[in-house]
């Protein structure tokens, strides 16, 4: 199978990474100038197998453009979610007959992609992979071994199997989400509410300091997930959300708190992490929820205290 990957961002980049080095062919496409030649990542890999910790060099293969004759079977989009169809757009002329896998968040459904493409091509997933630069340039990495997947209505089994069997061959679990869009708005208004405390606050570091920041991301969560249950999601089918809604908001806090400042893989995210050098993105996610909150007439009013200083936050204030 020849893999195309859109982008070599955090996600585009440590998968890029994994696939490569089971053997698969893989290729980047990038529309940016002045992107380095190499990236050297710093490893927590957590697959069964795979050494825990390593500093390794990934030289991808890289074009600026590609063509019919390319004949991938695989595109990956690993972009922001509101990139998404516009890179369906520009990339399915040259991949005619390649499946694209949606490898991104989802808060506005399926429409925009079903237009451009029919079902049988397109496969959902979302990355648990996670890690950003840190002030030497190095990717700072976290490698779960899980990758969540889902199908939808109309979508091709046997185009399923092959792309899930890939990421075995890489080392990863499945994680099969029931309705995969619906799981990834929970995961968004999480995001929203997680994220957006964080943005209040200045930074992840910032919003870890008190408990007082960290129960207010809490009753956020709370808040973004009402405007996912009030688009018709049964949360209780969700354990993601069981320890925000289902826990007092000072021990759900206090829990936060905990993982970021004493675990490995959150003390990693004080070193380097996607929300450090993507503000406008993070932005999105906050944004998203509460837009769509406000528009039904829904109350939040810990989410909605945000919005004055995320619309000042901005990446140099960090």
């Amino acid at each position: 199978m020849r893999v195309l990957i859109v982008g070599r961002g955090v996600v585009g980049t440590i998968y890029g990474w994994a696939l490569s080095t089971a053997g698969i062919d893989v290729t980047h496409v990038v529309r940016k100038e002045g992107l380095p030649t190499t990236h050297t990542l710093d490893l927590l890999d957590l697959r069964a197998g795979h050494p825990k910790h390593a500093k390794v060099t990934y030289v991808p293969k890289t074009v600026r453009q590609i063509k019919v004759s390319d004949a991938f079977d695989l595109v990956i989009v690993a972009t922001k979610h509101y990139q998404a169809a516009q890179v369906v757009r520009q990339y399915l002329p040259d991949a005619p007959h390649a499946t694209f896998l949606l490898f991104t968040a989802n808060w506005d459904g399926t429409e925009e992609i079903d237009r451009l493409l029919l079902r049988f091509s397109i496969l959902w997933g979302y990355a648990a992979a996670s890690g950003g630069a840190d002030a030497q340039g190095i990717l700072v990495a976290t490698m779960n071994p899980t990758v969540r997947f889902g199908m939808l209505e109309g979508s091709d089994p046997e185009k399923f199997k092959a792309v899930t069997e890939l990421f075995q061959r890489a080392g990863f679990t499945l994680d099969i989400k029931p309705n995969i869009i619906e799981w990834l708005w929970v995961h968004h208004a999480i995001n929203a509410g997680g994220i957006g405390v964080a943005l209040w606050a200045g930074g992840i570091a910032e919003a870890t300091q008190s408990l007082e920041t960290s129960r207010l991301g809490v009753w956020a969560i709370r808040e973004a997930l009402d405007v996912v249950q009030a688009r018709g999601v049964d949360l209780e089918r969700y354990p993601d959300t069981r320890s925000v809604l289902n826990t007092p908001a000072w021990i759900a806090g206090l829990a936060g708190i905990c993982f970021i400042r004493f675990t490995e893989k959150g003390r990693r995210l004080l070193r380097g992490s996607h929300f450090a050098s993507s503000t406008d993105e993070m932005k999105r996610y906050y944004f998203d929820v509460l837009n769509t909150g406000e528009s039904m007439g829904l109350p939040m009013p810990h989410l909605s205290a945000l919005r004055e200083k995320i619309e000042r936050y901005s990446r140099r204030a960090a």
